[in-house]
């Protein structure tokens, strides 16, 4: 009776974890108003990716790095603790944030060649594939 009552006890910590993150998945940028959009609009949307990116390549994720470090340590000594670190691994949002910084790359080359295209100037440059 003890076994069950710990085991879920578990599965109610990890299901919380699991839950409480950001899922990380491909991020969908609307980009339907960008072929008829002005080369002024262009550039405010130029603007905004950059800021966007800025914040997001700026986000401290200290806190996370020493969560890992304990879990994996801890996960030596308690082997479900391993588990639940690889699921939290798996929902970080460190993560989303990764997917949701290369959507925005998408989208500003996106729209730098469409600047191009409609010969707004050359002011912005494309950012290279981070591979």
């Amino acid at each position: 009776m003890k076994n069950w009552v710990r085991l879920s006890v578990l599965g109610i910590v990890v299901l919380c974890f699991l839950f409480s993150g950001c899922a990380a998945g491909k991020v969908y940028m609307a980009r339907s108003g960008d072929d008829q959009a002005s080369c002024s609009e262009l550039e405010q949307g130029l603007e905004l990716a950059q800021s966007q990116m800025e914040t997001l390549k700026e986000t401290d994720h200290t806190r996370r790095n020493v969560r890992d470090v304990v879990f994996g340590a801890a996960g030596f000594i308690f082997p479900p603790m391993g588990i639940l670190n690889a699921i939290l691994m798996v929902s970080d949002s460190h993560v989303a944030d990764l997917a949701e910084t290369e959507a925005l790359e998408e989208r500003y080359n996106g729209m730098v060649s469409l600047s191009n295209q409609k010969e707004c100037g050359y002011v912005y440059a494309m950012i290279p594939p981070s591979n």
